[in-house]
């Protein structure tokens, strides 16, 4: 059952419950997609394929510009009359502005929830359990009763859809959203934030590795140059998980160097810290060879790479 507006919490709902930790604030914002048209409208400016999302399958996509640059990064959600785009909360209003000038004479209306609706964060402990609410188990499902939650790739975290005065975001034991954006990192989900919008193909940011991309679905905003980029095996960039030590501030852009040689092999397209300093980098594909890195900043600060956990 999809229900759009979030209202009652389960009555066993137990705030101590010491295996869950709610990030009330995600630095994610959503915008909605509604009417007749919404599927048809969506499925011509994204890279995933609308008609295999569902009210109980999610997926990850991004948003091209001409060029096959991402504008945003988001995860799309369907709703009983139309859909939820989730991203950056830097992102949300330059997305509406730039979706509507496709909306022609379609039957779409584009509007931002975040003046009624919060995108928290929901994680569960290894090897606990969660009774208080029904959680979806494969990555990207979803299920929407009582509250709508998406399952996000590995470990147990989730995206709650609920209303600002909904009592999860104040019952339970909470954490900043510095903490929830490191745990993105950790995990190589590719937000970022308006600085680096149109930089990139969408495969630099692994959307395809996430299943974001269909390359059988037909045109899209964009589709000519990703699928080139694709076909012809020209894609020369990666995303890859890197840190630092201590907790540093790092701007994204920042460029990454080969630290032998002083070459500029990517940038830094995201970071957060939480005791140490965790970064999404857009680097060259590293074919196999072990570099030494260094951040383009005026402390050429070392920079290792780590696997995503």
């Amino acid at each position: 059952m999809n229900t759009d507006t979030i209202d009652k919490l389960p009555d066993n709902l137990d705030p101590r419950d010491e295996h869950a930790t709610l990030y009330p604030a995600t630095g994610l914002a959503a915008i909605e997609v509604i009417g007749a048209d919404s599927a048809r409208f969506l499925q011509g400016q994204l890279t995933c394929d609308i008609q295999q999302i569902s009210e109980t399958q999610a997926s990850i996509a991004a948003f091209c510009n001409a060029k096959g640059r991402v504008i945003s990064t988001l995860l799309v959600i369907k709703k009983t009359n139309g859909y939820w785009l989730v991203m950056p909360t830097s992102l949300a209003t330059p997305v509406i502005e730039k979706l509507r000038k496709y909306v022609l004479r379609a039957a779409v209306t584009l509007g931002d929830a975040s003046d009624h609706l919060s995108v928290a964060g929901l994680t569960i402990a290894a090897g606990h359990e969660f009774h208080s609410l029904p959680l979806p188990e494969k990555d990207w499902s979803v299920g929407h009763a009582p509250l709508t939650i998406v399952k996000l790739p590995g470990r147990r975290r989730f995206l709650i859809l609920a209303k600002h005065d909904s009592a999860i975001l104040t019952d339970l034991i909470s954490r900043p959203e510095t903490d929830w954006r490191y745990q993105d990192m950790l995990d190589g989900l590719p937000w970022f934030d308006a600085s680096q919008s149109e930089q990139h193909l969408p495969q630099m940011l692994n959307i395809d590795g996430l299943g974001g991309i269909s390359f059988t679905k037909g045109c899209y905003t964009g589709q000519e140059i990703v699928a080139r980029s694709h076909y012809l095996g020209k894609v020369k960039r990666q995303l890859l998980v890197g840190g630092c030590a201590g907790e540093l501030t790092i701007a994204p852009g920042t460029p990454v160097l080969d630290g032998d040689t002083g070459q500029t092999v990517g940038s830094v397209l995201s970071s957060a810290h939480d005791g140490d300093t965790r970064l999404l980098l857009v680097l060259h594909a590293l074919e196999g060879e072990s570099k030494r890195f260094i951040l383009g900043d005026e402390h050429q600060t070392p920079l290792s790479l780590i696997l995503a956990e």
